[in-house]
């Protein structure tokens, strides 16, 4: 049975030690980011938050299947905080959308969750939206052939999703604040699911409820990309709501692996402050040595937006393709750039030599 099919549903019961350990591990995890922060520049701090920001919003799409342009969405997010004069263009709305969600929640972390606010939630996430569903047919979630599909998952009919609703945003904004911080979200997340109030997006949004709670719970909007972390373990992700959502109230086996996810990306924010620090004092050390171009323009591409394209380093084909120039300019580029030690190879045998960038 699902469990909003249970006689005690949405009475939904835990182990208070866990609720406790995570939330607690994530208030020191916090308190070790504030403490980071504290010694950067206040430039470097804006653009951690800043690459916190657009990997959430990229990575919460992507467990939808969704790909943004990461330009766009970095360009949404500085938008915000640009006067009108100097706005960024955006070319997809969708990744404008989702860069707003991700900013109202940190902006307005403090204010209660309502009903609007869900629909505007959802308004900007999958435009034309905004209310909840309707439809009579069962909203499932389905894999498989379609001779022969395989049902994963099935919601509360349209017809009770007002009221079920309802009781969750009181839960929400009254007794659940009396939970260990990180079981409210945990919980929070997995109920929202459950009840899938809309036609699509839910995945979004309750990621969204996910994010409030835990800054609600750190007191401060949130340092961190859960949703990073959740797509990096889809499949482990889905299979724990789906889980969850079946059988039994108790939901310890949930809040014990949703915790562990908040921590990691807590520490994940860490590293993203120490990976900017390094990126700083990087370009700091290769202001005086001169580069072209071609090599400047490399290294930008390899420090920035698209590291992940370079995660097994650079090679002269590739190479020639960013910087249109020839097969010996590029082998000549890079080998230049070894030699002033801004580069190091990664493997170096003739054609298949790769390179990457000395950030130590």
């Amino acid at each position: 049975m699902y469990t909003w099919q249970l006689e005690h549903w949405p009475n939904y019961i835990f182990d208070q030690q866990t609720g406790v350990y995570w939330t607690e591990k994530a208030r020191l995890a916090s308190q070790r980011i504030l403490g980071a922060l504290e010694v950067v520049p206040a430039e470097l701090g804006s653009e951690a938050k800043l690459d916190l920001m657009v990997s959430g919003a990229i990575e919460t799409s992507a467990i939808e299947g969704e790909v943004l342009n990461r330009e766009d969405v970095r360009s949404s997010i500085k938008n915000h905080f640009l006067s009108p004069g100097d706005k960024l263009a955006i070319h997809d709305p969708v990744a404008a959308g989702i860069s707003a969600l991700i900013l109202e929640v940190m902006d307005l972390y403090e204010e209660p969750l309502t009903e609007e606010r869900l629909h505007h939630w959802s308004e900007l996430v999958i435009p034309q939206t905004g209310c909840w569903r309707t439809h009579k047919d069962a909203m499932q979630s389905v894999s498989g052939p379609i001779h022969n599909p395989t049902i994963h998952f099935e919601a509360p009919p349209s017809d009770r999703v007002p009221a079920e609703m309802e009781s969750f945003l009181q839960w929400f904004n009254g007794s659940s604040c009396e939970l260990p911080g990180i079981a409210r979200a945990a919980i929070a997340h997995l109920w929202f699911e459950t009840i899938h109030p809309y036609e699509d997006g839910n995945g979004r949004v309750g990621r969204a409820i996910a994010d409030l709670a835990v800054s609600q719970t750190l007191g401060q909007p949130m340092m961190m990309s859960l949703a990073t972390v959740l797509s990096r373990q889809r499949k482990a992700y889905y299979q724990h709501l789906n889980k969850a959502s079946k059988d039994s109230l108790d939901v310890t086996p949930w809040v014990d692996w949703f915790g562990a996810r908040v921590l990691d990306a807590l520490e994940g924010a860490i590293g993203v402050i120490q990976h900017v620090v390094k990126k700083a004092r990087f370009w700091d050390s290769i202001e005086a040595r001169a580069l072209n171009e071609r090599q400047t323009k490399l290294i930008r591409k390899m420090l920035g937006e698209e590291t992940a394209s370079f995660r097994e380093g650079i090679n002269a084909a590739k190479y020639k393709n960013l910087a249109r120039c020839s097969k010996a300019t590029a082998t000549r580029d890079l080998q230049d750039l070894v030699a002033k030690g801004i580069l190091t190879p990664v493997h170096s045998k003739g054609r298949y030599a790769r390179y990457r960038l000395v950030l130590e």
